[in-house]
């Protein structure tokens, strides 16, 4: 990841954003944190279904997709667009490897979350080219939702009993062919969460994100309320979308279908949604501007570094839990700072303290990791 960058202050920004992400890092940094044993609803299915550890990632991903509709609303030079992605894909697969503690080069696992990003950024930048408002990137996701749902229908019509399987999915077809024993547990599970196939996935919920951030653009030019207005009926469509698509294709994330994309999206639609109400709208008309940012700064200061926390407390904490024998660092962490007897407790808010300390120093001084 390539150093810091000094910004400017947040008027420049959209404050609801950043804090937006804020919201969603306390909740990843602390789930991120349990210590054993999890309780399943932090855990992934090992097939069908969606637990609330399942939604994490993909609120990111969509307020990611919000961000880059800030991002492309100007044309980015392709050379600062290909160093991002050049880099995501390069620290992708290093942070893979010692997340995994795989390091084998014959089987290194050469997708990961990381990598989805860089394919994110780079799919949004091309169709920034030729789309740059919220009606457009409306059509392009709902278009592409459907789409992915008919494509997954004909699939899924060729299984054995007509159901997606492990042994039967679109991903153990195409990630296979493309990535063989470099893919997702090295191919054992015929199939790969951040594979091809999820990434399209993913695409959906990062554009349903980017559609919001150009309604929130246009709604900064004119009025904040119309905007908001248009926001909340924005993410009432991807809920009711991905509500009809999921009677088709069963909503989950381990292949990421159409309809948990829309679901997962609006989701995170409704987290950026009240946060732009509260602090864009509401606040900002009734307390002014410098209320807003009082407010809203402890949690702007998580959000304005919302790669290095997400990324950094994942391996931080998977690290912590790999080394110091038996009980592990991160047990002993625990144990020291436990909270009414639960050592899980206690060190997922240490690692929630911790990290918000991180970005609260460097936002002081106006540095923010990015790629």
């Amino acid at each position: 990841m390539s150093g810091a960058a000094r910004l400017g202050g947040t008027h420049s920004r959209l404050v609801s954003l950043d804090a937006a992400r804020g919201i969603f890092l306390t909740v990843s940094v602390t789930s991120a944190s349990v210590i054993p044993p999890v309780p399943s609803w932090l855990e992934h299915p090992a097939w069908f279904g969606v637990t609330f550890y399942d939604l994490i990632f993909p609120l990111f991903v969509t307020l990611s997709g919000v961000g880059l509709a800030f991002a492309y609303r100007r044309r980015t030079s392709w050379r600062t667009t290909a160093r991002r992605v050049g880099v995501l894909l390069v620290v992708g697969v290093v942070y893979t490897a010692v997340h995994g503690n795989h390091y084998e080069l014959g089987s290194l696992r050469l997708t990961g979350v990381l990598q989805l990003y860089a394919v994110l950024v780079l799919a949004s930048a091309l169709l920034h080219t030729v789309v740059r408002d919220a009606r457009g990137w409306a059509v392009i996701t709902l278009a592409t939702a459907v789409l992915g749902t008919l494509a997954y229908v004909w699939f899924e019509a060729r299984c054995p009993g007509a159901v997606l399987a492990p042994t039967c999915n679109p991903s153990g077809v195409i990630d296979g062919a493309l990535l063989g024993d470099h893919m997702y547990a090295q191919g054992e599970r015929r199939h790969d969460p951040e594979g091809l196939v999820a990434i399209c996935g993913a695409f959906l919920t990062a554009s349903a994100g980017t559609t919001a951030g150009h309604l929130a653009l246009e709604a900064r030019a004119g009025s904040r309320r119309v905007g908001l207005v248009r926001i909340a009926a924005w993410t009432a469509t991807c809920a009711a979308t991905g509500t009809g698509l999921a009677m088709v294709v069963e909503p989950f994330k381990r292949l990421w279908t159409p309809s948990f994309a829309l679901l997962a999206g609006a989701l995170g639609l409704a987290v950026f949604l009240v946060a732009f109400a509260v602090l864009d709208v509401l606040l900002e008309r009734v307390r002014g501007a410098r209320t807003r940012d009082a407010v809203g700064w402890p949690l702007v200061a998580l959000g304005r570094n919302s790669l290095l926390v997400y990324f950094g407390s994942h391996l931080g904490s998977a690290l912590l839990l790999r080394y110091g024998g038996e009980p592990s660092w991160a047990e002993q962490a625990g144990e020291a700072v436990s909270w009414e007897g639960s050592a899980q407790v206690g060190f997922a808010l240490l690692s929630l303290v911790v990290w918000w300390a991180v970005a609260l120093g460097l936002h002081r001084r106006g540095i923010y990791v990015r790629p």
